[in-house]
């Protein structure tokens, strides 16, 4: 029979093993989701910085909220790959078909960290890191009754709360085709542009790049609340 001895130098050694498995993962997902330099981005040629970046890209998904609520459909299809897209046009119908309005609002970055851009043949590959903070419920809009309307005033809350924030962190994955030189002229206005997001001038709307040639989320990986 083995001593009392031996198997604490067994247990030992177990709780040892899965120790140095556990800190493996981490520094797994810690290098998976580590900050890219600003350095690599001056030396891969970008004249945008990594927050300049992270934070562009955090505001492109506050409107594309803002555009799935306001049903602007030529907005979402030039910023978002064809299933993402498609993703959020189910979403719309299934809302109306139970005549449910979700609202979100009052979305505020928590932080946006660019944790990868890489150049891969002619084709750019970024991905971001954001946690967002907003409020979020839902209204029933199922028309009332005329004796209804005597009863109810207000809005009619079905799901979440006007008052209570929620928090929530995604890897945003966004594509684009390489190009020599990222910052773009606007011929009408002049506003330069050193992220493009869109093909039109934020300013003043005037197309000025293809599609192809401006950043498009083709992704979207919602993930555990960071500590």
């Amino acid at each position: 029979m083995m001593t009392l001895f031996t198997v604490l130098i067994i247990i030992l050694i177990i709780v040892i093993v899965v120790c140095v498995v556990l800190l493996m993962r981490l520094s797994g997902q810690e290098s998976q989701f580590m900050e890219v330099s600003d350095r690599y981005l001056k030396d891969i040629g970008k004249s945008y910085t990594k927050n300049k970046f992270a934070m562009t890209i955090y505001e492109l998904y506050r409107d594309i909220i803002d555009g799935v609520q306001q049903e602007n459909y030529e907005f979402l299809r030039d910023v978002l790959s064809d299933e993402i897209y498609n993703n959020y046009l189910i979403g719309i119908k299934l809302s109306k078909e139970r005549q449910i309005k979700n609202v979100v609002s009052d979305m505020k970055p928590v932080f946006a960290k660019l944790v990868n851009l890489v150049v891969n043949g002619d084709t750019e590959i970024a991905k971001v890191w954001i946690r967002v903070s907003y409020i979020e419920y839902a209204l029933d809009m199922t028309p009332l009754t005329e004796e209804q309307m005597k009863i109810v005033t207000g809005e009619r809350i079905v799901s979440g709360s006007k008052t209570n924030r929620m928090e929530k962190e995604y890897i945003l994955t966004l594509v684009k085709t390489h190009t020599p030189k990222e910052s773009v002229v606007c011929p009408t206005c002049g506003y330069v542009s050193d992220v493009i997001i869109r093909n039109r001038c934020v300013r003043c709307g005037t197309d000025v790049v293809q599609r192809r040639f401006h950043w498009v989320i083709v992704g979207k990986e919602e993930k555990p609340l960071s500590r």
